[in-house]
């Protein structure tokens, strides 16, 4: 994700929504998606004011951006697929990530990122995006977000289950890696 060093913060973090009655704040869902080596690079340049950071249990967080312990949520999980892995996301990050966005005031500048940005980042991040608007919209918010995505297929179904979505989220996760994002069907 190559972003022009000029940009503001507003520039950066673009609302992806106008107006977002559904959130307890209204936050407009002002969002990065990254990896870890590029959250730890443009820290300064991004400034987020709060941090949505997974990583595997063994795995260890190199210099992250300081936040104070509330505006920094840690999940741990890896890249697993299968959920009877032993680092498999569990239902309860997914609740822990939806409390925490719930608690965003409206002018958070939320940056979400896992090791490589692709997966689990990505993956999370749909669910977010999912809590506000139709699947299909959320997978296009998406892909506009972090055009490399290719959201962990377990994460996304944790997150289905939780919005009660019936498998409507988990079949746009299907439609990434796309080079070009084209509407389908809901």
């Amino acid at each position: 994700m190559a972003l022009a060093a000029a940009a503001t913060g507003e520039e950066l973090y673009s609302p992806v929504l106008k107006a977002n009655p559904a959130h307890p704040s209204g936050w407009p869902i002002r969002m990065i998606i990254s990896s870890q080596t590029e959250a730890r690079h443009n820290r300064a340049l991004w400034a987020p004011t709060h941090l949505i950071s997974m990583r595997a249990p063994a795995s260890r967080l190199l210099s992250m951006i300081e936040l104070p312990p509330e505006r920094h949520l840690e999940l741990y999980f890896g890249d697993a697929t299968d959920p009877d892995a032993p680092d498999a996301a569990k239902p309860e990050a997914i609740e822990a990530a939806f409390n925490f966005i719930d608690s965003l005031p409206a002018d958070a500048h939320l940056l979400v990122h896992c090791l490589r940005g692709i997966g689990r980042a990505t993956a999370l991040s749909l669910g977010i995006l999912a809590r506000y608007m139709p699947p299909e919209q959320a997978a296009a918010a998406l892909h506009a977000l972090r055009p490399e995505a290719k959201p962990n297929r377990h994460v996304v179904g944790l997150c289905d289950a939780a919005l009660g979505l019936k498998g409507r989220l988990a079949k746009q996760a299907l439609r990434f890696p796309a080079k070009v994002w084209k509407p389908g069907k809901g």
